[in-house]
């Protein structure tokens, strides 16, 4: 596969490429360019010549241009899909939930682009009249990780485009090629050319030039912490604005008025989607003490039967981790609970796998400590660590003992507890009875480490706009 730039599918300057791997098998999925500062200058220099006629265009054309997109991609979700699952490992069923989604986002901002308006105040005393415009902000970049790619991509082109605004992507070197297709799709849907440029390489070859370039005015980003502040720190004195969502160590705080069985199924299906590779996955299950046993009986009976295996064959219900420092921290992970006196139930490899594949069992972690120094980060895999509570206060305590802030949710049958439980839960998003469902017509961000700024909702149009008032005398 190849970059896109301007009006053409490119190859990096250098003309060197990065084979992306199959994490099911170890086999090479495909190649992708490696680009570098000066793919990056060219792509930037391509969103810079686009941006004058593609700012001017009326808001719908925009819109129009973004649903026409969204048609295509439903045509061809399957094929999106399938690229997806081979580079990224999940299922089929959950990449094409991805690439569906995908364009449900896309036709998000088509509706929301009527939204983009201007203001007006007719009497000012002394002033006259004004009207505040909305100015789209120029050459944009995002940044995007590889755990859901097309999705995550969705998000940044909509609110980037519809505002009037061009784009720079660059996507994971460990899953670029699906979002390389979705920009191919995209193109051949009517984006005009140079509005939308894909960039392939690694973050200090491609990602470091694409956030220092000066003709960049937004970044956004999504990511580690890490990353995240060096990108803070890098841009601290360029006035560039930016949006940052840094993971999370989302809690699920189970009350003892619900199902213990149901609530069990529920966080075993949330935790594995995406073998617990999604940021917004509940990663820390709080359960209160009258419930407690229960819970964990029901997850100790259905883990052995979770079935793993290649994201295409339609048996597994969850694929390999994508890659192999994930499964190495995931292990990790486990070992350090062990030592930290939690008990460990493992799930069971299926017969047959691969050996060169990322594949990791599900695992059940309890009796963990609630000062756990594990459960204090974010784990990037299908382990589900089981915490004792004995009241609410003790639940949101424990809830709220991380650096993180992007998620969490609470499960009772009381809507009092819930409104208690969402109002002091440290949280950019909080769920009642459900988690990680995120429909692009909220607003999506973190709190404390998880970073700040939000994707969909309405706050796109200040993210990314700027405001310009214009006093007329009279």
């Amino acid at each position: 596969m190849q970059m896109m730039i301007g009006d053409q599918f490119t190859e990096s300057v250098s003309g060197e490429r990065t084979r992306i791997t199959n994490p099911s098998d170890g086999t090479p999925a495909g190649e992708v360019p490696s680009g570098g500062e000066e793919d990056v200058r060219l792509a930037v220099e391509a969103a810079s010549e686009a941006f004058l006629r593609w700012s001017e265009l009326p808001n719908s054309h925009r819109g129009i241009a973004l649903f026409r997109s969204a048609e295509l991609i439903r045509r061809e979700a399957d094929r999106l899909a399938l690229i997806l699952t081979t580079e990224q490992g999940k299922p089929l069923r959950e990449a094409k939930d991805e690439v569906l989604g995908a364009a449900a986002v896309f036709e998000y901002y088509a509706g929301s682009a009527s939204l983009i308006t201007a203001g007006y105040s007719d009497r000012l005393p002394r002033y006259g009249y004004g009207v505040v415009q909305r100015k789209p902000l120029g050459v944009c970049a995002a940044i995007i990780p590889w755990n859901m790619p097309v999705l995550i991509a969705a998000w940044k082109i909509g609110a980037a485009l519809v505002t009037g605004n061009t784009l720079v992507l660059k996507p994971s070197i460990q899953a670029p090629m699906a979002v390389l297709a979705l920009g191919e799709v995209m193109q051949r849907s009517g984006l005009p050319p140079g509005v939308l440029n894909i960039i392939t390489g690694n973050g200090p070859d491609a990602g470091d030039p694409l956030i220092r370039n000066d003709a960049v005015r937004k970044i956004s980003f999504t990511g580690s912490i890490e990353t995240g502040r060096s990108i803070a720190g890098a841009t601290a004195g360029t006035m560039k604005r930016l949006t940052l969502e840094l993971g999370g160590n989302d809690p699920m705080i189970i009350c003892s008025d619900v199902d213990p069985v149901a609530a069990a199924d529920a966080a075993l299906a949330l935790r594995l989607y995406n073998c617990g590779q999604i940021c917004t996955s509940p990663k820390r299950m709080i359960v209160m003490d009258g419930i407690h046993d229960a819970f964990v009986s029901r997850l100790q009976q259905t883990i052995p039967e979770v079935v793993i295996g290649d994201g295409t064959d339609p048996a597994s219900r969850i694929g390999p981790l994508n890659n192999e420092a994930g499964k190495t921290g995931v292990e990790d992970a486990i070992l350090r609970l062990e030592r930290e006196g939690a008990k460990i139930l493992r799930g069971n490899l299926s017969a047959g796998l691969s050996q060169k594949g990322f594949f990791c069992p599900p695992a059940l972690a309890t009796g963990c400590a609630t000062d756990s120094k594990v459960l204090s980060e974010e784990i990037f895999g299908p382990l589900i660590p089981v915490i004792r509570a004995f009241d609410l206060d003790e639940a949101i305590d424990s809830a709220n003992s991380t650096r993180f802030g992007l998620g969490a949710s609470i499960w009772t049958q009381q809507i009092s507890t819930a409104e208690r439980a969402a109002e002091a839960l440290e949280a950019g998003i909080v769920w009642v009875n459900q988690h990680t469902k995120l429909p692009p017509e909220v607003p999506f961000g973190g709190v404390k480490g998880s970073g700040f700024g939000r994707e969909n909702g309405l706050s796109f149009i200040d993210a990314y706009t700027g405001e310009k008032t214009v006093l007329i005398s009279r």
